[in-house]
């Protein structure tokens, strides 16, 4: 009972929701979100053009990738000796569920830490971002060639309380240290009264930090054979980070799956699960408000081989379908006067999927404590990615 009442004081105490608020950038905004519109002198109105952007980087930087709830130490019970018992297995995967729970009122706690560096956008180098632009006078044509260097730190802290032999519930707090840098090179043509000016590393910098988005989960056991099982659970994401920072999502995010296991020394695994997202401040409709952030299907399978009682080594595929996102490409445009054909981002709206191989291990050096170090590394184009992501964490269980 201490250790649920300590459970629920904890998610009593961080849950506080920040402040929706229509994005409005000013020249004196610090926001990271503003960043890229003030960089390129665009007015409110206009900022809406590079709208894209915002969802792209916003949205997938403040629902970055956490790691398994309960991944660590498992309590089975033990007919022989009428008490709960460390599974000798495997210590479990890193970044995917496991339809087993952790054990009648053990309590796991975890901090973990991700980096990520971010390269492209749908293919697109963010060393390279071509954009070219007109003022809603028709007055000034700009062709620049940009870079935008972003980086975010992830710490996340995690709890999970088993209610019962077979209901786990738990709550994960990340709390992100993001920079965003946006240097500009380029040409603008003003027809009226005739000039050209050229600007070169033209610099745009900001950083926050902060706690994310959080997430609340429960996961119930519903098919317990001697090894392995199937479990149906279900996670919400709160909106507690600042959107316009890019440390949260700006919406509520709920997300059912389902997991299946079979454990053994050699435990596959397999996960399916929907996400479904609420309006956001960082994606715009054609009206200027808040649209819906898509919506997700994800699944993953793998296994993890419990090479000893205290090594395990975990690999993953992790996919997922984005539905009617915005995306960017890079197409030329043309324009009379100035006689002009050049490059320029530009938006569309399609689905796409993306896909990670996670390859890690699991120690435990003494105790219930476990030692986990992974890598994330990009199999395709879709999305905001990074090349590959470093993970190293610390879990215990008791």
């Amino acid at each position: 009972m201490k250790r649920l009442l300590f459970f629920c004081l904890l998610v009593g105490g961080v849950f506080c929701p920040a402040a929706k608020a229509q994005i409005n950038c000013t020249q004196a905004s610090t926001k990271l979100a503003c960043i890229i519109p003030n960089a390129l002198n665009l007015t409110v109105p206009s900022s809406q053009n590079l709208g894209f952007l915002n969802e792209a980087v916003g949205s997938q930087l403040g629902d970055l990738p956490l790691a398994s709830p309960a991944s660590g130490i498992i309590y089975i019970y033990d007919p022989k000796l009428n008490l709960p018992v460390p599974s000798n297995d495997t210590l479990g995967p890193i970044l995917t569920q496991r339809a087993e729970t952790i054990g009648r009122h053990k309590v796991y706690l975890a901090v973990t830490y991700q980096f990520f560096r971010f390269v492209n956008i749908d293919g697109v180098s963010l060393k390279q971002v071509p954009i070219l632009l007109t003022t809603q006078s028709g007055n000034a044509v700009t062709q620049s060639n940009n870079r935008l260097d972003l980086t975010a730190h992830q710490i996340a802290l995690y709890l999970t309380y088993g209610l019962t032999s077979r209901v786990d519930i738990s709550i994960a707090i990340p709390i992100l240290d993001v920079h965003e840098q946006f240097i500009s090179s380029g040409v603008e043509y003003v027809l009226s009264p005739a000039n050209v000016v050229t600007f070169n590393n033209v610099s745009h910098s900001g950083s926050a930090t902060g706690i994310g988005d959080q997430i609340l989960a429960v996961k119930g056991t519903l098919w317990k054979p001697k090894q392995g099982g199937l479990a149906l659970g279900a996670e919400l994401r709160l909106p507690t980070g600042d959107a316009m920072n890019f440390l949260g999502s700006g919406t509520v995010g709920f997300k059912p799956f389902v997991s299946l296991t079979y454990g053994t020394r050699v435990s596959p695994h397999l996960n399916v699960a929907y996400e479904v997202n609420g309006h956001s401040i960082l994606v715009t409709n054609a009206q200027g408000g808040e649209a819906r952030l898509p919506n997700r299907l994800i699944y993953s399978g793998g296994a993890d081989f419990g090479v000893t009682k205290w090594l395990t080594l975990a690999a993953d595929v992790l996919a997922q379908n984005v539905n009617n996102a915005q995306r960017v490409r890079i197409a030329n445009e043309t324009f009379t006067n100035p006689v002009l054909t050049a490059p320029t981002i530009q938006a569309f709206t399609a689905s796409y999927n993306r896909t990670d191989a996670s390859l890690g291990f699991k120690v435990k050096p003494f105790g219930n404590l476990v030692v986990s170090g992974n890598a994330l590394v990009k199999l395709d184009q879709g999305g905001l990615r990074a090349r590959w992501v470093p993970f190293v964490g610390l879990s215990y269980t008791f």
